[in-house]
């Protein structure tokens, strides 16, 4: 061998040398990063899209947000936050003045929580506590107008349950009802 060509074979090994070197060095670890982010966006990219679902999801409730607040506004009325008699009794009045028969008597008792009955198993609402209002009334007219009196009765926007009636006949028909209205009391 000569000198010449033992010095071509180190210069072709150094030169090897220095190009899997660069390739470990330089170009492996980019391509590595590369892998790296391009599984990141990936990810990124599923995210977003959920997100993107997601909003769009919301928007299309946000459309209906007026239709979901007239629900509850009448929901409000049914089960209001606060006891609002007066408005109860104007109901009881105006179901009483339809039917043409005579309130004697009414009567609101104690607020209380409301306990579901034994074996019943009831959802506690999110928003708010519900109280029962017991209240009882008597009512004169005849029969029939006395029926009438408590479908109006339990047909007006209040919820009024009714637990028990009494019905009296004879020439001063009278009808007494033990029931309660609701209220939604909400947290604070």
């Amino acid at each position: 061998m000569d000198k010449h060509r033992l010095t071509l074979i180190v210069i072709g090994m150094l030169g090897v040398a220095v190009v899997l070197g660069g390739w470990l060095l330089g170009v492996q670890p980019q391509l590595d990063r590369i892998d790296t982010a391009n599984a990141q966006t990936a990810s990124l990219r599923q995210l977003n899209d959920v997100q993107q679902a997601k909003n769009t999801a919301l928007a299309a409730d946000n459309k209906r947000l007026d239709e979901w607040k007239a629900a509850l506004a009448e929901n409000e009325r049914q089960i209001p936050a606060s006891r609002a008699q007066q408005e109860l009794i104007n109901q009881i009045d105006a179901a009483a003045a339809a039917s043409g028969v005579m309130v004697k008597d009414l009567r609101f008792d104690a607020a209380a929580p409301y306990v579901a009955p034994a074996g019943v198993e009831v959802t506690a609402p999110s928003s708010g506590a519900l109280i029962s209002v017991p209240m009882t009334l008597s009512a004169q007219g005849p029969r029939p107008q006395l029926e009438d009196f408590v479908a109006r009765l339990q047909g007006s926007l209040r919820i009024v349950t009714i637990d028990s009636s009494q019905y009296s006949g004879g020439e001063d028909s009278s009808l007494a009802l033990s029931g309660a209205t609701w209220v939604l009391m909400p947290t604070s």
